[in-house]
Formats: C-alpha cells, sequence, structure tokens
C-alpha cells in the first residue's frame, strides 16, 4: 500500500540522505501543485518545473555516482535516518476552504517520487559512507526515467473538461 512507505528509513549515506529527502519534496511539490484541483493534466509552470526536478536529481545521482565509495573509519556508521513519515496530501483546500481532489497525474507523479525516494533510502548504498553502488544508480536513473516519460505523457494529452467530476463536492478522489 503506498502509505505504508510513509516512514523514518535507517541511513548511514550523508549524500543519499540529501538526495532521497529532495526526491521526497519534490512529490510533495506536486500534490500541492495548483494543476492538482484540474480534472486532469498540468499547467505549462508544472511541467517545467518537474523536469528541472528530474533533470537536477539526475545530475545529483550521477555526481554521487561518479565519486569512488570512501573509508570513513573513524566517522562510519553514523545513524542519519530518512524522515519521510508525512504522507502527501491526497486532497487539497481551495480558497473558499473546500476540499479538492488531487488530479490522477499529479496524484502518479507524486507517488513515483516517493517510490524513487523510497527506492534509494532502502537501497544497499544507505548503508555505505557516501557514493552509490551501481545496481542502485541504475534502479535511480530507471526510476528518473519514468517520471520523465510520465511528464511527456502528460504534456501531450489536453486537460479535460470533467465538470462533473471534478466537483470539490463529488468525492470522487484518492482512496
Amino acid at each position: 500500500m503506498f502509505s505504508d512507505l510513509f516512514m523514518v528509513y535507517p541511513n548511514r549515506n550523508m549524500e543519499l540522505r540529501a538526495i532521497a529527502k529532495q526526491m521526497y519534496e519534490f512529490g510533495r511539490t506536486i500534490a500541492m501543485e495548483p494543476s492538482a484541483a484540474h480534472s486532469s493534466g498540468l499547467d505549462p509552470h508544472a511541467l517545467r518545473r518537474q523536469r528541472e526536478y528530474v533533470a537536477h536529481s539526475k545530475s545529483q545521482i550521477a555526481a554521487m555516482h561518479a565519486k569512488p565509495i570512501p573509508d570513513l573509519p573513524a566517522t562510519h556508521p553514523l545513524a542519519l535516518p530518512i524522515d519521510m513519515s508525512v504522507p502527501y496530501k491526497q486532497f487539497l483546500d481551495d480558497i473558499n476552504g473546500n476540499s479538492v481532489p488531487i488530479n490522477e497525474m499529479t496524484e502518479m507523479l507524486a507517488e513515483y517520487w516517493m517510490v524513487g525516494a523510497v527506492e534509494l533510502a532502502k537501497s544497499q548504498s544507505a548503508s555505505l559512507a557516501g557514493a552509490l553502488v551501481e545496481f542502485d544508480f541504475n534502479r535511480a536513473n530507471n526510476n528518473l526515467d519514468v517520471i520523465s516519460k510520465l511528464l511527456d505523457e502528460i504534456e501531450k494529452r489536453p486537460t479535460l473538461d470533467l465538470p462533473e467530476t471534478a466537483f470539490p463536492g463529488s468525492e470522487l478522489g484518492a482512496n
């Protein structure tokens, strides 16, 4: 279940912790995006922001992977837990205080960001003093490629006009 991913993960890798927390925050950002109140689709600025997040994450993962695994016997292992215990909001409040459901596309993006963050947080590299092992690097890049592909698909789809199901009182939303 998606909600089971929201917890504190043990970690010893300073850089990995920073990247996983950022990916978690990128998912929180799309979950709070004004586009989430649309019946479907994303605004152009939201697409641009998400693409920037993917590019930023890819560059951080590549830089981390390019470094040698540090030998830090005097300071490692340290406990640097990754706190992802706050769930993403599945509903937003509009300016009138009504509860507005997140559209499926923003919800899926948020979930992919969370899955990417958890994959890093639970990876073999989380027990290292730094760097990423090859398998974790490939997995992280694959997760970011999935997000990129989803953004491409969202950009090609028009925003639908679904007033009956998008109405805040329709109770159509995430379960």
